[in-house]
Formats: structure tokens, sequence, C-alpha cells
């Protein structure tokens, strides 16, 4: 029997038809519409197989703009993902090449928070607007251009997806535009292996969360 929700359509343990994400930038702030996403036989497999998903934007890896969504399914309650989420302490624990996420300020739903991520060739440092929008689960971030960053810009979100069956369908979309001169400096095998890294973090959550580290959580 198939059952749907606002967000989600879905028949047993992971959505069988249509999939909705109200794309809450426009289609990755390029279009500017609200972009329905079907995933397909092959995606849904990857999926309830415990596998990460990925699709790229037609323009990612473009004069240093890398774009695109990412979707796992985690066997955890929504509540549990988001404390991870907005936790920013851990994040350099869950995220391979994260090597600082500290929150400058705090004002309502709102944080400054400073990132670093670290490799053996390049390095870089920026500033984000993380905003949280508790009930819905979703949390967006935003570069702050008045700060020193390493990137052009950058935003996204996160947005979780409560199944029936009590895992989560987490979904990430993000967008980024980095200075020519680092493109260059990593070389495009580096920069193959960083997009598919980014767009894949969901599966990093999943791994955590599902692991003994998530107990913190629960």
């Amino acid at each position: 029997m198939k059952s749907c929700t606002k967000s989600v359509c879905y028949k047993g343990r992971i959505p069988r038809a249509l999939l909705i994400l109200s794309i809450l930038l426009g289609l990755l702030f390029v279009s500017g519409i609200v972009a329905a996403i079907e995933f397909s036989d092959v995606e849904l497999a990857e999926l309830k197989s415990g596998n990460t998903i990925h699709r790229e934007l037609p323009t990612s890896g473009t004069k240093g703009f890398y774009g695109g969504s990412g979707w796992a399914v985690v066997d955890a309650p929504a509540d549990v993902i988001w404390k991870l989420l907005v936790d920013w302490d851990a994040y350099t624990q869950v995220f391979p090449n994260t090597t600082e996420a500290v929150e400058l300020s705090r004002k309502g739903a709102k944080s400054l928070v400073r990132f670093k991520l670290g490799h053996p060739l390049v390095s870089l440092t920026y500033h984000v607007e993380m905003e949280r929008k508790t009930e819905k689960k979703i949390l967006s971030f935003r570069l702050v251009k008045n700060m020193p960053n390493d990137v052009n810009s950058i935003r996204g979100y996160w947005r979780l997806f409560p199944q029936k069956n009590g895992s989560t369908l987490i979904a990430y979309v993000v967008a980024v535009k980095v200075p020519m001169g680092l493109v260059n400096l990593a070389g495009p095998d580096l920069e193959r292996k960083s997009i598919l890294a980014l767009l894949r973090i969901p599966g990093d959550i999943k791994t955590w969360v599902e692991g003994p580290n998530g107990k913190k959580y629960r």
C-alpha cells in the first residue's frame, strides 16, 4: 500500500514513486524555481542498499563553480540527526576534511561559524551564517562576505525527511565558487575527488550516526 505526505511519496522502507524536495534557494540558486526530483529505480536501489547517491549540476566544474545534491537514508529518527547537524564541535570528527568548526556568535536561530578545510595541497577558511529551522528540520548556510574567506561564495542547506519506519532521508544541496588559483593548484584529479566528497557527505553522517559515536545523540 502506498501513502504520501507533503514531502515524500513512498512504498515500503524507501520512497518508491516521487520524492518532491522544495528547493529552498531555487534550483540550486540558478533558475529560481521550485524543483521536483524523481529518483530512478537505480537510485532507489542504491538508497535501499544503504548507499549515498548524488547528482551534480551540469555547470559544476566550470570556472571554479561546483554544485549539486546528495541523499542518504539513515537508520535513526530525524531528531537524532538534527542534534548532530547543529553540533558544530562534532564537525571535525564527522567530516574527514573539516579541521575547524567554531561558532563565533549566535543570535536567535542564526549562528556565525568559521570553518577550515584541510588538505595536504589546499586548505580553505570561510565564514558562514547557519540558520536553523528546527520544526521543519532545515539547516541553511550562506557565506558571510564581509569576513575573511578563501572561497568566493558558498550556500546551500540540509533538510531531513522522517520516514514511517523511523529512519530519515537526508537531502543536502550545495553550491560553491572558488578562485581559479585554487582550482589550478589542486589539479584535475583532486578537483574531481573534492566534488564527489562534497556531494557524498550525507554518507559521512550516516556512518557516524549509525555507528557507536551516534549514541551521543539518541
